[in-house]
């Protein structure tokens, strides 16, 4: 995917808000330019249309006009090309001028009425004035009305007009211009933060996992650089896990580990080696099952820390599975195991190798620290989920249950401290505790307790 440039982007969604104010702009200037042309220069034909009117004369009972020579001239300077006049009665019988101008539309008397027509193939402006006039014509019985219209070519107005349309255009050519050059200047001075921010990525350690300072940079900035903060200190968790997990394989592991190298060297010289390989094998379960219960712990870590997937979980099929895995060993030791499952089954989100793992961790401790002929019973209550694992061992002092759950805390009447870790870690991984107390009548009682 090719890179995506701000300043580009920025570009886009910008230039066409332009473009549509500079053509915005530019008809509101040409239609502006044109009223005032309009405007002004209908002034003018109006002046000329009332020194008209002023001359008209009905001695002698006819209908005469003396034009303004002068007047007419310079009218025709401004005006920048022709000029025509008409007179007209109302009857249409008299017409002084030009008499093949176009009719005007219905001009009311004692007003002026201004329009845009064609005359000899050329578009010109029209304005036209009915008045009265003071006396009869020819023995009429009452005084006309009479018209007078006077027309001007439009090349001057479009002139006027086209030096203004070209003025904004330069006008708004340049704005927008400025406003480009100073948008991509902004910008550069805004993303200058983020430039040094870059090289202080840059210079950072491989291990350096701190949070990013916020300090002067963009507040629109602050969400990106407040999830990335988060991002850096989940990465430091996992990193102290896994730094913490290497640890703890470490202490666990070297013991035995270097028990089973010893026994190796005396196996080697003895003549009958058979009862130190079978000391070894106790040796090579013990560390079997240790490197299971740190993997396990390891899980439950990251289940904690990256939010795995949870599926519904019917507890009741899965501890009953359980219980047939740990039969055999409890028949060794001739203990019963009792199930005490709701009627109507339950049923909790979770993940469903973490949860079999750790109520297996609690039935393999319950077994291993329970007299032989004793009792093993596992139960399940609901509001809010329960699942209780009840041995009849010795118990728990109060040093030993502060303890619960410490890595490097167990032993044979107390069971296995690395296993109760598991278990605390996954019961806390999806939200919710883990607990033992004594009972009255001698044994433990350890107890996972899960959101619903």
């Amino acid at each position: 995917m090719s890179e995506r440039s701000l300043t580009r982007a920025l570009l886009w969604w910008i230039a066409p808000a332009l473009a549509v104010l500079v053509g915005g702009a530019m008809f509101l200037a040409v239609s502006t330019a044109s009223r005032l042309a309009d405007r002004a220069y209908d002034r003018s034909l109006a002046g000329a249309i009332r020194a008209i009117e002023m001359n008209i004369s009905t001695e002698g009972g006819g209908l005469s006009v003396e034009l303004p020579y002068p007047l007419f001239e310079s009218f025709e300077l401004t005006a920048a090309g022709e000029v025509y006049f008409r007179v007209s009665t109302e009857d249409g019988l008299v017409m002084i001028g030009d008499t093949f101008l176009p009719d005007p539309p219905p001009v009311a008397e004692g007003a002026f009425r201004f329009y845009n027509e064609e005359y000899l193939g050329l578009p010109v402006r029209v304005g036209a004035y009915r008045s009265r006039l003071p006396s009869p014509l020819y023995g009429g019985a009452g005084p006309e009305s009479v018209l007078v219209e006077v027309a001007e070519s439009t090349a001057s107005r479009a002139a006027f007009r086209q030096g203004i349309l070209r003025d904004a255009a330069i006008l708004n050519v340049a704005f927008v211009g400025a406003v480009i050059v100073l948008l991509i200047a902004g910008l550069r001075f805004a993303l200058r933060p983020l430039v040094a921010l870059r090289a202080g990525f840059d210079r950072r350690a491989p291990d350096d996992l701190s949070p990013v300072a916020t300090a002067g940079l963009p507040r629109e900035t602050r969400p990106l650089i407040d999830a990335f903060n988060r991002l850096l200190d989940r990465h430091s968790r996992q990193a102290a896990v896994q730094r913490q997990f290497l640890d703890d394989a470490s202490h666990q592991l070297k013991t035995p580990i270097a028990v089973l190298r010893t026994q190796i060297d005396h196996a080697l010289r003895a003549e009958d080696p058979r009862r130190t390989l079978e000391a070894m094998r106790g040796i090579a379960d013990r560390a079997g099952r240790t490197t299971d219960l740190f993997l396990s712990l390891a899980r439950a870590r990251n289940f904690a820390q990256e939010g795995g997937a949870r599926v519904p979980v019917a507890l009741g099929p899965m501890i009953t599975e359980l219980a047939r895995m740990h039969l055999p060993a409890a028949r060794r030791k001739r203990i019963d195991l009792a199930l005490d499952l709701p009627d109507g089954g339950a049923t909790v989100r979770a993940s469903e190798a973490l949860l079999f793992e750790a109520v297996s961790n609690l039935l393999d401790n319950a077994i291993r620290v329970s007299p032989k002929g004793g009792t093993v019973t596992v139960s399940v209550q609901t509001g809010p989920l329960r699942i209780a694992v009840a041995d009849q061992g010795p118990g728990m002092n109060a040093a030993q249950m502060g303890r619960v759950g410490d890595r490097f805390f167990g032993n044979e009447g107390t069971g296995s401290g690395l296993g109760l870790a598991v278990v605390s870690a996954i019961a806390e991984g999806h939200g919710g505790s883990f607990a033992v107390r004594n009972l009255d009548g001698g044994g433990l009682v350890a107890e996972i307790v899960l959101p619903m």
